[in-house]
């Protein structure tokens, strides 16, 4: 009698036990496909929170007016911008990080410039639509810039030209140790023109946080007998080699690290990318 009381106690607790592990079965799988669409759900607002704009920029916010103007002024290649959220009333962003690839200033690309901004303050956004943008402060800027030889030397042929005393066939190397360049200039003295043959061994410095100039170049001439002068003023031509005093962020520049055919400058600390915010993806093309 005993022995099948217990057969039928285990008998109802054996059923009891599957039934609670069939309703967790359940729950768990009605859970699910909620965690699916919560993931997919949380996947899609990211995807979002992007903005990708090819050939025209069609502005969809505030802040793709601010990337409309740095596009329509500096024509870049590329143009990534991003910020933690929309600005304030004022046109303050908490933190903003803007990069640019192929970016031209005056007659010299700029091969890539990057910036990393806290609390910067723009002009009210209410002026963005129109084109009229300033950068007026910022909290903390970091900075990068980088500048090929190639894209100097274009520069220069675009600038080193004209009736007056001038270059031709000027091109400058750059390597860890310095710079190298080779040159001829064109002087009138005496009512005669000169072909005067240039090297130039120089390194590079920074000049009032935004100037690319050489620094303490070292000139040998093939006409021994020229004036000083003439040697001052064919250098004084081709200086700065960049000026990022055209470019309207209020940048510091502190370093200039020369590496094989390209130079790097930038603040102390570079500027590092935002992990999570809004992002603005412009392409040329």
């Amino acid at each position: 009698m005993i022995e099948r009381e217990k057969r039928c106690f285990h008998r109802r607790f054996d059923r009891k036990r599957e039934s609670v592990r069939g309703s967790c079965v359940l729950r768990t799988i009605k859970v699910i496909p909620l965690l699916l669409a919560w993931v997919i759900s949380a996947a899609s607002a990211s995807w979002a929170a992007d903005f990708e704009f090819r050939g025209k920029i069609e502005p969809v916010d505030t802040t793709s007016h601010l990337l409309a103007y740095y596009v329509n002024r500096f024509a870049p290649e590329e143009l990534k911008l991003t910020v933690v959220g929309q600005p304030d009333a004022t046109g303050r962003f908490h933190d903003l990080f803007m990069d640019l690839t192929g970016v031209r200033i005056e007659d010299v690309r700029v091969d890539k410039l990057t910036f990393r901004m806290n609390d910067v303050q723009f002009n009210a956004p209410e002026n963005w639509t129109s084109g009229d943008v300033e950068c007026r402060n910022a909290l903390q800027i970091y900075a990068a810039c980088r500048i090929l030889e190639e894209d100097i030397n274009k520069g220069l042929e675009a600038q080193t030209f004209g009736k007056d005393d001038h270059w031709k066939n000027i091109a400058l190397a750059i390597t860890p140790s310095g710079l190298k360049g080779k040159g001829t200039y064109l002087a009138k003295v005496l009512f005669v023109t000169l072909d005067i043959l240039i090297e130039i061994d120089s390194k590079l410095k920074i000049v009032n946080r935004r100037e690319l100039w050489l620094d303490d170049p070292q000139v040998r001439i093939n006409k021994m007998d020229l004036p000083d002068y003439i040697t001052k003023k064919a250098l004084a031509q081709i200086q700065p080699l960049l000026d990022l005093a055209r470019f309207p962020l209020p940048l510091k520049l502190h370093t200039v690290t020369l590496e094989e055919g390209r130079a790097l400058l930038s603040t102390r600390i570079g500027p590092q990318p935002i992990d999570q915010g809004t992002t603005y993806h412009y392409f040329s093309r």
